[in-house]
């Protein structure tokens, strides 16, 4: 039995610590695994199969991984700052080269499961980690992001990738994102698809009992709502419908985020109150993921969101923009239509899907699961 070591950030809730938790779910007894965190805070660690052994940074390495909100002692409080400030002024490389840290061994294959950010950003640190402090058989690294788009393509991030014997992609999209950039990888780049637990998703749905409005075609968005998710652009979508259109469909928006306050005051400005509601953040949004007709995705950028198996596990079609992944995972899967990313399509796209509800209630997605993101990884691990 292969022992993995996984290090990630933290446990907040956030795509890659599900993906990351659906993932120790669908491999449990087929590997010795121990995950390392950089902080072990977070509400997904409840989440964990039970026997995960978990091992925490002894080390600053810890405040990469730690919010403001973690920070609860003052030495940590200032730590975290003196380490922010270093990556603002002279970079996330200059600051982590400062962090001392005991080397871990000895595992098969180290994994860091959490890309990094632009070298000005207080985030990522598990790339560093995974290569400088862990002694390992094979290192891989694994990509949740568009490469091209987060700020990630930078010369020193480049250069700690090209030190990886394997690059994991969550999506073909991301994949090719990241090849646009560092081209001389392609051999070591590989897709590994994210796992989700659909039996718990599917009896969340049940539980939850959302009963939505039938004479009304029921959209819903589930997001963090921060400026690249592009909720505003799909309310400014709504606002360009006609106004009989607007009161056949009501729109619900489950998250929180920076946008909030603006989210309510555009529902105010548009006059957009009776159609659309904001409803705040979910520990399970999986009801009214299941009663919508529609689940509407209206991001600038997205890399290969969980939703996306959410909604296809619960049998909701869905509406995206354009985005690195979007094709693959929603249009070749049948799983619901892709739009050019921007409001007007947007726009059109909705027009199009609402004055003909009959093709939104038979576009039911297949069943799956989790068979081909097994075997992905399986042959991530098994080269030589």
């Amino acid at each position: 039995m292969k022992k993995l070591l996984i290090v990630n950030n933290n446990m907040h809730i956030g795509g890659v610590q599900k993906a990351l938790v659906s993932l120790l779910w669908s491999i449990r007894g087929e590997y010795e695994v121990t995950l390392l965190l950089l902080c072990p805070k977070g509400e997904c660690i409840s989440e964990l199969p039970p026997e995960t052994k978990i091992l925490t940074a002894s080390s600053a390495f810890r405040f990469l991984g730690m919010s403001k909100q973690d920070a609860a002692f003052v030495r940590d409080r200032l730590g975290r700052t003196f380490y922010a400030a270093l990556t603002r002024i002279f970079g996330r490389s200059f600051a982590i080269r400062l962090m001392p840290q005991k080397k871990l061994s000895v595992f098969d294959i180290a994994i860091s499961y959490f890309h990094d950010g632009g070298e000005k950003a207080f985030l990522g640190g598990c790339n560093d980690f995974v290569l400088r402090h862990v002694s390992a058989g094979k290192k891989i690294a694994f990509l949740h992001c568009d490469y091209l788009l987060c700020g990630a393509n930078t010369p020193q991030n480049a250069e700690k990738y090209r030190c990886f014997d394997r690059i994991a992609a969550c999506s073909q999209g991301c994949a090719d994102a990241f090849l646009q950039a560092l081209p001389e990888l392609k051999e070591r780049v590989q897709v590994v698809t994210n796992c989700h637990r659909f039996d718990q998703i599917r009896e969340a749905a049940e539980s939850a009992q959302v009963r939505l409005p039938q004479e009304r075609i029921n959209l819903v968005t589930v997001a963090r709502l921060g400026k690249e998710k592009g909720v505003e652009r799909a309310l400014r979508a709504l606002a360009s419908l006609e106004k009989d259109l607007r009161e056949r469909l009501h729109y619900y928006i489950i998250g929180d985020g920076i946008q909030k306050q603006l989210l309510c005051s555009m529902i105010e400005q548009e006059q957009l109150s009776s159609c659309v509601t904001l409803c705040g953040m979910m520990s399970n949004p999986y009801g009214y993921l299941k009663a919508a007709d529609l689940l509407v995705i209206p991001s600038y950028s997205e890399a290969a969101p969980l939703v996306i198996g959410e909604a296809a596990a619960l049998g909701t079609p869905i509406l995206s923009t354009r985005t690195s992944s979007a094709e693959e995972m929603i249009a070749q899967t049948g799983y619901g239509w892709v739009c050019d990313n921007s409001v007007e399509a947007l726009a059109a796209a909705m027009k199009t899907l609402l004055t003909a509800p009959d093709t939104l209630r038979k576009k039911k997605p297949a069943v799956i699961d989790n068979s081909t993101a097994k075997m992905q990884f399986a042959a991530l691990l098994d080269f030589g």
